[in-house]
């Protein structure tokens, strides 16, 4: 089945413009994924919730989705739920909350402030079942595992790249390492994609891709790094 995607590759926290909502209505997306800590009020960062900004950002992400009839896995953004704040992916369909997953596998500066979810979750939409890997989650083998044992066919994985000093080769090499060999573990398409770097978050590199068990179907250009860009792609699932 061929299905249609678009990536965000752009700043975190940036309002989604209606010239950016028209391109994406042309190409009539089944999923948008969005970048991991995306649905954020740059004010508060990425470390902090209100309740007042946790409904205003879920509103974004379901309007989105029902202005575009589509798929929106919503990046990131901090859950609080209760005393406890996670990093949590919410999944829209059509204004409708499908679900959401909150990350498992923290970095370093999440622990402490961020409670690690404690499982993985699939999805359905189309009659595709797909799953949600938040970034440092790829070097969790069980989720690869978790998601061919559920027959996932796409795997979406918002994700916050720091920039690296490193070569193109080496670059290319992680790539492969991390998501071919996730893809091949998996069984199921992977689709990563990260936020620009800007004022807010200045360290960031944009990365995203897209993966399968064969090789890298499509890579942005190591020029294009720094680039905000709406990454539309067809793939077979």
């Amino acid at each position: 089945m061929k299905i249609r995607v678009i990536l965000y590759q752009k700043p975190l926290g940036i309002p989604v413009i209606h010239d950016d909502i028209d391109q994406m209505r042309d190409f009539k997306p089944h999923f948008i994924c969005f970048p991991e800590y995306f649905f954020v009020n740059t004010n508060l960062g990425t470390r902090v919730q209100t309740p007042h900004n946790q409904i205003r950002q879920l509103q974004r992400i379901a309007t989105i989705s029902r202005v575009l009839s589509t798929v929106v896995i919503g990046g990131t953004m901090p859950e609080l739920a209760g005393s406890v704040l996670y990093n949590t992916c919410f999944v829209y369909q059509n204004g409708r909350l499908l679900g959401s997953y909150r990350k498992k596998r923290l970095f370093p500066p999440e622990v402490g402030t961020i409670t690690p979810g404690d499982s993985y979750k699939i999805f359905e939409a189309y009659g595709i079942i797909f799953g949600v890997i938040i970034c440092a989650d790829v070097f969790d083998d069980e989720g690869f595992h978790f998601m061919r044992e559920k027959k996932a066919r796409i795997i979406f994985s918002p994700t916050f790249s720091p920039k690296k000093e490193e070569t193109v080769e080496d670059k290319y090499r992680r790539d492969n390492d991390i998501y071919v060999r996730g893809a091949s573990i998996s069984g199921a398409v992977i689709v990563k994609v990260c936020g620009v770097k800007s004022e807010f978050r200045d360290f960031l590199q944009a990365r995203s891709l897209i993966a399968d068990k064969n090789g890298i179907i499509f890579r942005v250009r190591p020029e294009e790094e720094e680039s905000a860009m709406i990454i539309r792609q067809e793939i077979e699932v």
